[in-house]
């Protein structure tokens, strides 16, 4: 249950008292609040608990009762548990005539950031000038209300009220917030062989096993800042270590029990340049100690401790999997044991076991390890059931300049080459690359992302190939840099490619693309008879492009020279290598004296017939060209040219005539005369005396999964 206090309401009890202070009461009872002491309290921290207040209260008539009723406001929120009616939880009002403090007064949030004090009466001493003391103390604060969990705004608080003359004085300091945690966390990420599973799942059988996929360490800023629970709180401080993008099949393991920096031997794998130990520790030095929490939340509330503080000295080897859900999970800490006068120090190991992964795949997903203080949460008010203490969500800053290890090796060391790159090509022409290096000099994993900034109107003309990914330690990535001028004017054109380490860098790198008059372009390979694609080898093919014309001109598929027929500025006619039989593709490239074209790729079949126009012969004595002035007679046969029969057909070969379909032909293969000519011979059927001129001839072969591949449609005329 939560409670919702008035905003804005007027204090009217003060609003009364400021007015009559001097004039009705005289020399009445006064009362001065102080600051018992200042407590050093998280930045992160939204329940943290402020130093107590002591109100010292004199004068008055002796044996006279003095009834107080006061305001305690505080600068930000307040956050005790309240119970069912409202009322604070955990906050101590006594009172100290002289002979000991008892408590006293009816407490209750007169809002958000006030507590109301009543019905709190003593008598007054027989010395009236006799201090009587009342102290306020277990007030607990959204601290990190007042910086975001980032500065370290004091918190004070105001104390007013009625029954006696209270001051209106400066706020008085009650806490002084810190930052508590920093941290560093060695990624050495998935490698791409996988790791395999111990045969015993404990600490010392994956040490000797493999390296940590991570290593989490975790240092206090402030001395008692990793404090175990207090007795109005629910936990000790804990901590949250979140996991995401593992692999799938991918397997994790912690240790149950992390023994701190000033333990008889501190839990680590040996990272951050540390002797692998799976921790011992020895009571009564209060060493750091944290144990995992089962059972609890994503918040990292909730759960319990499966074992207390060793009451003998012990050493821990036990480890537990972390379950991943995509690839996700998290593991949650809690302090148990510490040294209030020390700032300490605990890693937290990460052990893996997962299946080989893609590194070539681009991009690769790099596994990322977070650790916060927890339970974490966004309420920052009282309730009824939300966790003491609780913290908002900060990514800690890091800990090297703390422990004075940034330049240590085992760190990553993200560098890039970052020289101007200059590119030159022919407008229209075949993309031009170039290669960019960055390398990791240290260790673990730096994952890094690559975007391309554009200067000027054009854009999309430059990639970085591959676009993101991780480098391991001591080892470099080459990236390949294309620029691309298929789309491009002549001129000059400029981008910058910025190569983004996160947390361990970022560099950039110009790129300058100068663009010249267009060069030797091709822009599409043809079958040469029906002008489509794809092409077959063995065939003929039309090329077309720029600047095709020459002295020499030379064309290659995959490297395999094809025979040129003929050459002109903006077309080649050619015969595709047969060798290339069976082949999908091919990049086809042209020189022109000595001028090298784009590569083109070209898309291949094993036959492609297509049907010159004109085509068709009669079957006369003159073997005259079918036209509607020539037409063939009904019955007779005709000889139809084409090419892309280039390969022996599987299956017979039919052509269509009009409405009749699946014509076996007399004849149907390879010209006699002319490479690459195909012919096929066919009878006209009786069948279409009197169809309307022209009609419509097609040549098809067999094609896969039972389709035929046919021709293009040219006309027949018939007599």
């Amino acid at each position: 249950m939560r409670f919702v206090f008035p905003k804005g309401r007027v204090l009217f009890l003060l609003a009364v008292i400021l007015s009559t202070v001097g004039s009705a009461w005289g020399q009445a009872t006064s009362c001065t609040p102080a600051a018992t002491s200042t407590a050093l309290v998280h930045a992160e921290g939204l329940t943290e608990r402020v130093g107590d207040i002591t109100i010292s209260c004199s004068g008055g008539a002796a044996g006279s009762t003095v009834s107080l009723t006061f305001f305690v406001t505080l600068n930000t929120n307040i956050t005790n548990r309240v119970d069912a009616s409202g009322a604070p939880q955990g906050i101590a009002v006594t009172l100290n005539t002289g002979g000991g403090a008892i408590p006293g007064g009816l407490q209750q949030l007169y809002s958000t950031s006030s507590l109301l004090v009543q019905n709190l009466s003593y008598t007054v001493p027989a010395v009236p000038a006799t201090i009587v003391t009342l102290s306020v103390t277990g007030i607990r604060a959204a601290v990190a209300l007042k910086g975001n969990g980032a500065t370290t705004t004091p918190i004070t608080a105001t104390v007013a009220g009625v029954g006696a003359q209270f001051p209106v004085t400066t706020p008085i300091q009650v806490a002084l917030p810190s930052l508590s945690l920093s941290s560093s966390i060695l990624n050495n990420g998935i490698p791409c062989t996988g790791v395999s599973l111990p045969s015993s799942l404990d600490f010392y059988s994956f040490t000797a096993t493999s390296i940590p996929t991570a290593t989490v360490r975790l240092t206090e800023v402030s001395a008692a800042a990793f404090s175990p629970m207090e007795s109005t709180a629910d936990t000790g401080v804990r901590f949250l270590i979140q996991f995401s993008g593992y692999s799938t099949g991918s397997r994790i393991f912690v240790p149950d029990v992390i023994v701190g920096s000033d333990g008889t031997a501190p839990t680590s794998a040996g990272a951050f340049g540390s002797t692998a130990n799976g921790g011992i520790y020895s009571p009564g030095a209060n060493q750091l100690l944290l144990i995992r929490v089962n059972g609890a939340g994503s918040n990292g509330a909730g759960g319990t401790l499966p074992a207390g503080v060793p009451g003998a000295q012990a050493s821990f080897s036990g480890v537990s999997e972390i379950g991943l859900a995509s690839g996700s999970g998290f593991a949650v800490y809690e302090v148990v044991s510490g040294n209030p006068n020390l700032l300490e120090i605990a890693q937290i190991p990460v052990f893996l076991a997962a299946p080989s992964i893609a590194c070539t795949a681009s991009p690769i997903v790099i596994p990322t390890v977070t650790a916060s203080l927890a339970p974490v949460s966004n309420v920052v008010i009282a309730t009824a059931e939300d966790s003491i203490p609780r913290f908002i969500a900060v990514t800690p800053g890091s800990d090297c300049q703390q422990n004075g290890d940034c330049a240590s090796a085992y760190f990553p060391r993200f560098s890039a080459d970052t020289t101007p790159l200059n590119l030159t090509a022919p407008s229209l022409g075949s993309r031009v690359g170039a290669n960019l290096n960055i390398s990791n000099a240290g260790g673990g994993v730096v994952p890094y992302t690559v975007s391309v900034g554009y200067q000027g109107s054009a854009s999309n003309w430059l990639t970085v190939t591959p676009s993101g990914g991780q480098v391991t330690g001591q080892n470099g990535v080459s990236l390949q840099v294309f620029a691309d001028p298929s789309t491009l004017q002549p001129g000059t054109y400029t981008a910058t490619i910025t190569l983004n380490g996160g947390a361990y860098g970022t560099f950039t790198a110009p790129v300058t693309f100068t663009v010249g008059p267009p060069g030797v372009t091709v822009a599409n390979v043809l079958n040469a008879a029906s002008g489509t694609s794809p092409i077959a080898p063995g065939s003929y093919a039309a090329l077309y492009g720029t600047n095709l014309g020459g002295q020499n001109v030379s064309v290659t598929f995959n490297g395999l020279n094809a025979q040129v027929i003929f050459a002109s500025a903006t077309q080649i006619n050619l015969i595709v290598p047969a060798a290339l039989a069976g082949a999908s593709a091919a990049d086809v490239v042209v020189r022109v004296d000595g001028k090298v074209s784009n590569s083109f790729k070209a898309t291949l079949a094993l036959n492609a017939p297509g049907i010159f126009n004109p085509g068709i012969e009669n079957g006369d004595a003159s073997a005259s060209v079918n036209s509607s002035t020539n037409p063939a007679a009904n019955g007779s046969f005709v000889a139809v040219y084409l090419t892309g029969l280039a390969s022996p057909v599987t299956g017979q070969v039919t052509v269509n005539i009009g409405n009749q379909l699946n014509l076996i032909p007399l004849y149907a293969g390879a010209q006699p005369t002319l490479t690459a000519l195909d012919q096929v011979n066919v009878t006209i059927p009786t069948a279409l005396a009197g169809t309307p001129n022209p009609v419509s001839l097609t040549i098809c072969i067999p094609g896969p999964a039972g389709q035929p591949v046919c021709s293009n449609a040219v006309n027949l005329y018939i007599k």
